[in-house]
């Protein structure tokens, strides 16, 4: 059923915890510092909380709960680079969420060629890929999750608990909601959740560092840009041709192709009116399968509707996975020449380095399966080879040896309630899968693109930040320059 009913509520929901509030009288103020203790403080316990009203307290306690799910279990990719959390819901059902890491783990699957001397250099950062819903209805051939069915949409709360589970196993830069289930026929729950993320008392993080990918729901991209200003959008293509996309993605059959381009155009028109400064680039994902969707004319045709477009074509070899079709991996060769010829249409294209084949945690490889006695009482797994458990000091990216990191770098992590720990020698990652809209491992940063290869060209990331020193000298020559005039305007007005 789509409206699942939780009981006890997660605080994290902005719109009940806000409804219950307004109807006792108490301040939306009260809420926010709620929040904020949660969030900034890592407060587990509301009695530490000072200032809560006694009538908003006692609600709290007799509706609501810190976190309505718990993490069963995380898995880690062999290279260290991702790591794969299975979250269980409330009511017993499960979705997973993965963290990928950057900037401090040898990518097993960067070309070896663009390596130097000291291995793959990028920024350090976190990007976290998230569920929107249980299982998807999307059904798109090449993926795992469609296999499941949607069985519910996620509450708001249940997606920011995703982010909160994240940040304590280490701090979360970039959000995709690239996992299980197609964003957009989530709308409402997903607009509320980006909302609490880029609040400065909640999660605070940047709009340009959350990405949002769907297949194409029409209604939902034509009011994105309004609800959701300055995120990023990502559109799974996966064909240039409607009759070539309904084969590979079943539902397309109910929004024609010309009509979500139409979408995807208003979409960055709005955003550019939005956001005068910033005219934004929509990634398109496509999923390259042999002798399915990669021939040369399918290319061209590609580089057709794209070339009028603000476009970066995100090219990613299809990866095994349960679904029924026989479907194979094109293969290096193949994926080269496919792509050489849509940039000689002059789109940006890039091929995305997979992480996280070997946990299932790659793009289209999100499903949830059968779990072990153990874990179906929810009791933690013992730790397995390339997997996570123990101590939380331990789940930190390394090189290929053991590694770990200060608590100061992760920030107030805590173990008790992130169900997972680094496994002590072995450093760890997973990918992120996509529903249809899924994950992909490899997803990052502005673009949404993460780690990737160009035909020779470096890793895609965006520019350092501005340093400290330039921000002051900045603002001291602000000041030279407003502070005498103010001292003019001031003098005229009393002579």
């Amino acid at each position: 059923e789509m409206d699942r009913v939780l009981s006890p509520q997660p605080m994290l929901d902005e719109e009940h915890v806000l409804a219950d509030a307004h109807s006792l009288g108490i301040k939306e103020s009260h809420a926010h510092t709620l929040w904020r203790y949660i969030v900034h403080n890592g407060v587990t316990d509301i009695d530490e909380i000072p200032d809560l009203p006694k009538t908003f307290r006692a609600l709290l306690k007799s509706k609501y709960t810190l976190t309505s799910s718990t993490v069963l279990s995380c898995k880690t990719s062999a290279d260290g680079s991702t790591t794969k959390l299975l979250v269980r819901l409330q009511d017993g059902h499960l979705v997973e969420s993965v963290i990928m890491r950057y900037g401090t783990v040898h990518l097993s699957s960067f070309p070896q060629g663009l390596r130097n001397e000291n291995g793959f250099r990028s920024k350090q950062r976190a990007t976290l890929c998230v569920s929107s819903q249980i299982g998807c209805s999307m059904g798109c051939t090449f993926c795992a999750t469609g296999t499941m069915g949607l069985k519910g949409n996620l509450w708001a709360g249940e997606i920011l608990e995703q982010l909160y589970h994240a940040n304590r196993v280490e701090p979360i830069r970039n959000v995709v909601f690239m996992g299980m289930g197609e964003p957009l026929d989530n709308y409402k729950a997903v607009i509320a959740a980006i909302r609490a993320m880029t609040d400065v008392q909640r999660f605070s993080l940047s709009p340009a560092r959350i990405s949002v990918s769907t297949v194409g729901v029409v209604p939902r991209l034509r009011t994105l840009a309004h609800d959701a200003p300055g995120v990023s959008l990502a559109l799974s293509l996966h064909a240039p041709t409607q009759e070539l996309r309904c084969q590979i993605v079943p539902t397309a059959k109910a929004w024609h192709l010309e009509n979500i381009m139409a979408a995807v155009d208003q979409f960055v028109d709005s955003q550019a009116h939005l956001i005068a400064a910033r005219r934004c680039k929509v990634l398109y994902e496509y999923v390259l399968i042999a002798d399915v969707n990669d021939m040369d004319w399918v290319a061209h045709e590609l580089g057709k509707l794209l070339q009028p477009r603000s476009a970066m074509l995100n090219v990613i070899p299809y990866n095994p996975t349960t679904v029924t079709h026989q479907y194979q991996s094109p293969a290096p060769e193949r994926t080269h020449a496919f792509c050489d010829i849509v940039r000689s249409y002059g789109t940006m294209t890039i091929i995305r380095q997979e992480l996280g084949q070997d946990i299932a945690g790659a793009c289209g490889q999100l499903v949830v399966s059968a779990l072990s006695p153990a874990l179906q009482a929810g009791v933690q797994a013992s730790p397995q080879p390339g997997g996570c458990s123990g101590d939380i000091e331990d789940l930190g990216p390394g090189t290929g040896h053991s590694h770990s990191r200060t608590a100061k770098a992760r920030g107030a992590s805590k173990s008790a309630s992130a169900g997972c720990g680094g496994a002590s020698g072995h450093s760890h990652g997973d990918a992120s899968g996509h529903s249809d809209a899924g994950c992909c491992a490899g997803h990052d940063d502005n673009l949404a693109a993460g780690c990737c290869e160009g035909s020779g060209s470096s890793c895609c990331r965006p520019s350092d930040p501005v340093p400290p020193t330039l921000l002051w000298f900045g603002g001291a020559v602000l000041g030279l320059v407003l502070v005498p005039a103010l001292i003019r305007r001031v003098y005229t007005a009393l002579v």
